[in-house]
């Protein structure tokens, strides 16, 4: 799978060397199964017409850009590329999201970022919007390109009738619901963590409490139980003699916060 950073220096560059291409179109943090729904239908579509499969992303998160209100980011770009690629993308293009580029009219954006990088067919979700103060929609997107994109819109994907969304897993990481949340992904949450440093860019703990998870650090596999003590650091009950590592949230040991220093 190929990278590509795009920012309003390099677009131009960036159009010059495009392939024709369906393009998921959204934010994807977590990329859960709703996200899974619109790439799994742009793949499908990409391998019928004989074209690349491309995701189109941004970073960081709008909110910080208007607000400089910090996100609970689920999973860090490079984390969101390894799963993009075990589902088949072809292209990844990773768009600098400005001030600037969020004032980008609807028709512009479709311009110079869907038509200029070549491509045949979006793909997005039912409540996709783009442009300035969101006004493009699913829906607009054909016009927007003087009919040269065709648009699949990917209906609401819901699970026991809630629709799925990154939002809703953030909220359920807040109450420690993560039996919940391995639902919505179709894997169990996992996150980065240094014993040194404590956890890693661009991902969020459940709540505080104890967990029964599986930590990965190399070849080892271990199960057992670690206490979240805040939103940064996590208790060990073992030395596990490791460093780096990756923890997987299965089930809540605890169900009500009990503090231990």
């Amino acid at each position: 799978m190929k990278i590509i950073i795009v920012n309003e220096n390099n677009l131009p560059i960036v159009q010059q060397n495009s392939e024709p291409a369906v393009m998921a179109l959204g934010f994807f943090d977590g990329v859960h199964k709703g996200h899974q729904e619109v790439i799994l239908a742009a793949r499908k579509k990409a391998r019928k017409n004989g074209l690349k499969l491309a995701v189109m992303s941004f970073f960081p998160h709008p909110k910080t850009v208007f607000s400089n209100e910090e996100v609970d980011y689920l999973m860090p770009m490079e984390k969101k590329a390894e799963r993009f690629q075990s589902l088949g993308v072809d292209l990844f293009y990773i768009v600098d999201f400005t001030k600037s580029f969020a004032a980008l009219q609807p028709k512009q954006f479709v311009q110079q970022y869907l038509v200029g990088l070549q491509v045949q067919y979006a793909v997005a979700g039912f409540d996709y919007t783009y442009g300035a103060k969101g006004a493009g929609t699913t829906t607009t997107i054909h016009s927007d390109s003087d009919c040269k994109i065709i648009v699949d819109i990917v209906k609401r994907f819901s699970i026991s009738g809630k629709k799925v969304s990154s939002t809703c897993i953030r909220e359920k990481l807040k109450r420690g619901y993560v039996e919940e949340v391995t639902a919505l992904l179709g894997k169990p949450y996992s996150v980065q963590y240094s014993v040194k440093n404590g956890l890693h860019d661009y991902y969020t703990l459940p709540q505080c409490g104890e967990y029964y998870v599986t930590i990965l650090a190399g070849k080892r596999a271990i199960s057992q139980k670690v206490y979240v003590k805040n939103t940064e650091d996590i208790i060990f009950y073992h030395d596990l003699n490791i460093d780096d590592c990756s923890i997987y949230f299965h089930q809540r040991a605890t169900q009500k916060y009990q503090e231990i220093s």
